[in-house]
């Protein structure tokens, strides 16, 4: 019986919604280039700056996680390179990853790129400073280079609730 209701409380499924999602205060993006091939690049990924775009997003635990994002040109195409971090419970990190997986990089709206989950995982350390400093992880978008203003390229959270199993 005790197994059994120990079983029941490893399944029970824990939801947090977002409270807000504050986008950051920056300016332009930066730009870089490279050699690289399409997917995850781990060559020469830059480094957050302050001019980086992003946000934060506080949970409604009072939970939080910063992300960091810049698009740039490599290869002949466009990639978009990010770090994220956050502090709260323990169970936070599972929610900011969910969140992660389930947002998009969109161009006026439309998505043309899902699941951000590949952003670097930044150390906690650097939250205070906007994560400045921390290394990124890059993706393709698989648009070409020139087809869009590298400015026009932002990061889209889900809405609503969020859920993970613990």
């Amino acid at each position: 019986m005790a197994l059994k209701a120990l079983q029941t409380l490893c399944s029970i499924t824990v939801g947090l919604s977002l409270s807000a999602c504050t986008p950051a205060d920056t300016a332009s993006q930066g730009v870089a280039s490279g050699n690289a091939t399409t997917g995850v690049v781990a060559a020469s990924d830059p480094v957050v700056a302050a001019s980086f775009d992003g946000g934060s997003v506080r949970w409604n635990d009072d939970s939080v996680m910063v992300y960091r994002f810049t698009a740039i040109e490599r290869a002949g195409e466009i990639f978009v390179c990010g770090a994220y971090s956050g502090e709260g419970l323990s169970y936070t990190p599972q929610f900011n990853r969910e969140l992660l997986r389930r947002s998009a990089v969109t161009v006026n709206g439309e998505a043309v790129m899902r699941n951000l989950a590949y952003f670097q995982k930044a150390s906690d350390e650097l939250l205070d400073a906007g994560l400045v400093g921390s290394e990124t992880r890059c993706r393709s978008t698989g648009l070409a280079s020139g087809s869009v203003a590298l400015e026009d390229l932002d990061v889209e959270l889900r809405q609503g609730r969020v859920r993970i199993r613990v």
